[in-house]
């Protein structure tokens, strides 16, 4: 029968006479922070007998019970298995962030600081860590991330009393220069999109006109798609081909639709040979998601270099539609407010947050603004697009 690991005698031994006395050995066993159980022996002097040597055995094995954890023995490494991974399991950290943290912890923060006992990491190793990662070539603000992860582990460690006090100070961490996001002007997005390669358009102008995630409206299916109410539906939110829970709780919501993309979707739908309620809206010819890699290098910068729009590296993908969309709006309806609602963003500032408030058509009006500010005043006809998912480097 296998002995329950909460539960513990503890062992006395008879009496052994010593030239010092009667004495008394004790074994029983404490558990380490790492799961492990150690063995613990004591000789015991000066006692009556058995009956107080089993007494001082007991309160022993209380203390070990309510001692704080040892963590003297345990390494960065170990508490990071042990711990620290299940902990963002328990906390529902998305797929993709916890492959980013995995990603940092084996490239950068195990290899370094992973066989230092927990308790040894001093604010001076983190300061040797940071110079040698500045003069490697990374940016401050790559630096700055490498040291939230640990950060957070440290965090974890100081919650559960395994260390007095985090070794991170915040004179650790680099300045992070400020750059201002890049956007395209309404007459740039109108080239962009017309420049769309024709099974493509749809997908393009769903993603210009609604500020949209790029992940969001790869999981977009023909159910989240209500085109005599003119609403869109974000639920979920694509990554690695899998369906996600969208960023935060705000980002869950409907998206009003204007006449001039609810047409185009109407168009897509009707030529399109995946229709059913749980067919993804913008697919392979097999009907699978499209990949955004591909759809970024393929598709977008093709076009922004044909145009000779000028894209920074790692900052003109399909998100920088997103932050053109959102000053559009904003500058459009001069309503901050009803740009983090269309957007979903989860906060802005206090006083937006508590003092500003939308409606149901404000919010459509912001759908609105968008079409406008991008084909003017006068909607165009939008062409009965033919989408036979026919756009070769997505297969």
């Amino acid at each position: 029968m296998t002995r329950r690991q909460s539960y513990q005698q503890g062992y006395v031994s008879k009496p052994i006479p010593t030239r010092s006395g009667t004495v008394f050995k004790i074994r029983y066993r404490v558990k380490s922070v790492d799961g492990k159980w150690n063995q613990k022996a004591e000789t015991l002097y000066g006692l009556s007998g058995k009956k107080a040597a089993r007494a001082v055995l007991e309160e022993r094995i209380r203390g070990a019970s309510f001692a704080k954890p040892e963590g003297s023995d345990l390494s960065l490494k170990a508490f990071v298995d042990a711990w620290w991974k299940p902990y963002l399991q328990r906390k529902g950290v998305k797929p993709s962030t916890r492959e980013n943290y995995d990603s940092i912890l084996e490239l950068h923060i195990l290899p370094v600081f992973g066989e230092l006992r927990i308790d040894d990491v001093v604010p001076l190793h983190v300061e040797r860590f940071i110079q040698t990662k500045v003069e490697s070539g990374l940016s401050g603000k790559t630096v700055r991330n490498l040291l939230l992860v640990l950060q957070g582990i440290m965090s974890l460690a100081l919650d559960n009393d395994l260390i007095d006090r985090s070794p991170i100070r915040n004179r650790h961490k680099p300045t992070v220069e400020k750059h201002e996001k890049p956007i395209w002007s309404p007459a740039q997005l109108l080239n962009i999109l017309s420049a769309a390669p024709t099974g493509l358009r749809a997908f393009f102008d769903c993603v210009a006109l609604t500020g949209t995630r790029l992940g969001e409206v790869l999981a977009l299916k023909w159910k989240h798609v209500d085109l005599e109410r003119r609403i869109l539906r974000i639920e979920h939110s694509l990554w690695r081909g899998q369906l996600l829970s969208p960023k935060t709780t705000a980002s869950t919501r409907d998206i009003p639709l204007g006449s001039a993309l609810n047409e185009t979707l109407r168009n897509h739908r009707e030529s399109s040979s995946h229709r059913g309620p749980d067919d993804f809206v913008f697919c392979k010819k097999d009907g699978s998601a499209l990949d955004p890699d591909v759809l970024r290098k393929d598709a977008l910068y093709p076009i922004l270099d044909r145009l000779g729009i000028p894209r920074k590296k790692g900052a003109s993908g399909f998100h920088t539609f997103r932050h053109s969309a959102a000053s559009i709006v904003n500058e459009q309806t001069g309503n901050l407010k009803l740009a983090q609602k269309f957007l979903g963003h989860s906060t802005i500032k206090m006083t937006a947050d508590i003092y500003t408030h939308t409606s149901a058509e404000a919010e459509r009006d912001a759908a609105i603004a968008l079409e406008r500010a991008i084909y003017g005043d006068l909607f165009p006809v939008v062409p009965n697009i033919e989408n036979r998912n026919n756009f070769a480097a997505l297969n």
